[in-house]
């Protein structure tokens, strides 16, 4: 009985035990099961504890940011205030800019209406200028009741030139004058006018027909010497030689007397058949290489030439702007050999068709240059009887 008892009693103390066991079993693994996730508790609360302090880290540089953002709003703000400020007063200088353009604007169209007016007036001058020179140099018309075969090619340099030309006829004798005055333009207009008034002045108060051409010369440089020893904007460059010559002309009598200042004259003659001449002969007269704007303490008289003409011969008569020009291949003058060449070349044409050729040839040579001066030459054609 005891035995039974004893088993039994060991029996339930081994249930007891078991369940013990299994109940330490069950609450070791529970343990087990608690102690994991506690160690994934504490993982986890490690991350969100980096997770809040990454946060906290960008709360604090939001923070950092908002705050330099504010900084930048405000100085913005002051810059957007300077920019106003600088704005109106740009604006401000815009609108003075503005009515200074328009007040410049309105004194520039002012100038340009003076300018214009000028202009007009000067074109007007010029017009007035170029007739009154026009109507003190002979005319076309009343060289051809002197000569009736002639060319006058005058080519000034601007719309004025102080190359001139006269022709003076009393009776049966012609004086023929052709110089420059050493400058072109107005200037030089004002100085070939007076010389022309001087010059029809002496002969009118002489006898002509025996009047020698060194004489005229002579009281025409003494007459304008006056002047411009009074009134200093008349004088010639004395280092400027002023080219002048003067024929005076007698085709009834045969008679050419010619005096010179630094120009020349070309007579040619022609050939005929039977006769000793063969080929026509250029012959140049040069007067004196004395200044006609010498002064007077170093004056000496200019001498006079006689030439006995021939049946048909050709005077030319030139200032110096011709042979001056510039041209050709090399940029050369044209010079007084090739325009000799060109007189002979053309010196039994008729005097139209002379100067034609003289206009073309000088057009050729000059090429692109521009006109260096005023450009003069006359051609006559001389009518007297036959031997």
């Amino acid at each position: 009985m005891w035995i039974i008892i004893a088993l039994i009693a060991a029996a339930a103390s081994a249930a007891v035990a078991i369940a013990y066991f299994t109940k330490y079993k069950n609450l070791k693994s529970q343990t087990e099961i608690l102690q994991h996730q506690k160690t994934d508790l504490e993982k986890a609360g490690k991350e969100m504890e980096g997770r809040l302090a990454e946060q906290e880290k960008a709360a604090s540089e939001l923070k950092t940011a908002a705050s330099e953002l504010k900084k930048a709003a405000s100085e913005l703000e002051d810059k957007n205030e300077n920019l106003t400020a600088e704005n109106d007063s740009l604006k401000a200088e815009m609108q003075q800019t503005r009515a200074a353009m328009d007040g410049l604007a309105a004194e520039n169209s002012a100038q340009r209406q003076k300018m214009d007016a000028a202009k007009l007036r000067m074109v007007d001058m010029l017009k007035h200028l170029q007739a009154l020179q026009r109507t003190t140099m002979t005319d076309t018309g009343q060289i051809k009741a002197m000569f009736a075969d002639f060319f006058v090619l005058y080519r000034p340099w601007d719309a004025v030139g102080g190359d001139f030309y006269k022709f003076i006829r009393k009776g049966d004798t012609t004086l023929v004058a052709c110089g420059n005055c050493g400058q072109s333009g107005i200037s030089g207009l004002t100085k070939g006018l007076l010389n022309i008034v001087f010059l029809q002045e002496i002969v009118e108060r002489g006898n002509l027909a025996t009047m020698e051409a060194g004489q005229i010369l002579d009281s025409l440089r003494s007459k304008y010497g006056h002047l411009a020893e009074r009134n200093e904007q008349y004088r010639y460059d004395e280092d400027i030689p002023v080219n002048f010559s003067l024929c005076i002309i007698n085709e009834k009598q045969r008679s050419l007397n010619y005096a010179g200042a630094y120009g020349s004259v070309c007579l040619i003659r022609k050939s005929y058949p039977g006769t000793s001449r063969k080929e026509n002969d250029l012959h140049e007269f040069r007067g004196d290489r004395m200044n006609f704007a010498v002064s007077f303490g170093r004056r000496k008289n200019y001498s006079t030439e006689f030439i006995e003409l021939e049946k048909d011969d050709r005077l030319y008569m030139k200032t110096d702007g011709y042979v001056n020009q510039r041209g050709g291949t090399n940029n050369d003058r044209f010079g007084d050999i090739y325009l000799r060449q060109l007189m002979m070349k053309h010196a039994n044409e008729p005097m139209i068709e002379q100067k034609a050729a003289y206009e073309q040839e000088f057009l050729n040579w000059k090429g692109e240059n521009a006109k260096g001066n005023d450009i003069l030459i006359i051609g006559l054609a001389l009518k007297v009887a036959g031997k």
